[in-house]
């Protein structure tokens, strides 16, 4: 492959962010209010209920996060939000399946609650491993399927936030009375190793709701906090900053058609020429496609050489 340089400029994002934490840490709330807050910023003008209805969740925590519906979370109370429940086998390829129904119905933020069942569940990576021999060659086959997955996850052109159980233990340390008691603490995210540095922002959410900050690339968060809605809205407006790559290459595309007609234009102009007929259908044969759909290079290419051919001066344009 060949490598060029190129001027680094700062581009439009999505958010995508990872949300680890144990059981009843937070993870689901902190994820909707999230999302909450990136709809209310992207439609400040919609009604609430409608920017409710733009936020997704494939929810694989055996439909626990519909229980989050109605709930009033500090100032934000969660709405009624688009939910597939997913059961085993847990595949990537359902994982897309149900991604693409939420983004099919107009959903602009996905939760995925949780990317841990991908990982050890039925269907998920650990299990293929092992149906493959369990073997060090056995990850060789399932190296597609984690492309995949972490493509879905952070490269998709959906603002994406996801969620991963924590391996948890219990220490035993003082509380405020002095007293020493149990407390639960997490050990290791449940899913494939160093995943949380493919995102943008990733936090570790402890029992208490708390969200220490991991990986931070908006720099926005210097302190442990409670995530709310308005932390989604500073998320979206730093996404925002930058150039916005895509509406670039639809307004190059939108130039090198208007550029690929005018050649068509052009070449179609002068096939009355017998030589530059010929020329054209000889061109077309080699290139296996029709003379209409030939990409702007080689309509380009093609119409130099036709004004080629009609500069030639024992050539004339059309018969005598």
């Amino acid at each position: 492959m060949n490598m060029q340089v190129e001027t680094a400029r700062r581009e439009r994002l999505k958010v995508h962010m990872l949300l680890a934490g144990v059981t009843n840490s937070g993870k689901t709330v902190s994820a909707l209010l999230i999302a909450k807050g990136i709809i209310a910023e992207m439609y400040p003008d919609l009604q609430e209920s409608a920017q409710w209805g733009l936020i997704g969740v494939i929810d694989t925590e055996h439909r626990r996060a519909s229980l989050n519906a109605q709930k009033q979370v500090g100032e934000t109370k969660i709405g009624e939000f688009h939910v597939v429940n997913m059961d085993a086998p847990y595949t990537v390829e359902r994982y897309e399946g149900a991604f693409g129904l939420l983004a099919r119905i107009g959903c602009q933020v996905i939760i995925v609650d949780s990317i841990t069942h991908n990982w050890e569940g039925l269907g998920g990576i650990l299990h293929k491993v092992d149906q493959s021999g369990g073997q060090f060659s056995a990850w060789g086959k399932v190296k597609p399927d984690l492309k995949r997955f972490q493509d879905l996850l952070v490269s998709s052109q959906m603002h994406v936030i996801s969620t991963v159980r924590v391996k948890q233990d219990y220490v035993v340390v003082a509380n405020e009375k002095g007293k020493m008691a149990p407390v639960k603490v997490g050990l290791k995210n449940i899913t494939k190793d160093d995943l949380d540095y493919e995102y943008a922002i990733a936090f570790r959410l402890e029992a208490d709701h708390i969200a220490y900050p991991v990986k931070d690339n908006s720099d926005i968060f210097t302190e442990p906090t409670h995530l709310t809605e308005e932390h989604g809205k500073k998320l979206y407006k730093w996404a925002e900053q930058g150039v916005d790559v895509a509406e670039e290459q639809r307004k190059q595309r939108e130039e090198e058609e208007a550029m690929r007609q005018q050649f068509l234009a052009e070449i179609i102009e002068h096939m009355p020429n017998a030589t530059v007929s010929q020329y054209v259908a000889d061109m077309a044969f080699q290139m296996r496609v029709p003379l209409e759909n030939f990409n702007v290079e080689t309509m380009y290419h093609l119409n130099q050489k036709v004004k080629e051919i009609i500069n030639n001066g024992n050539i004339h344009n059309g018969p005598q």
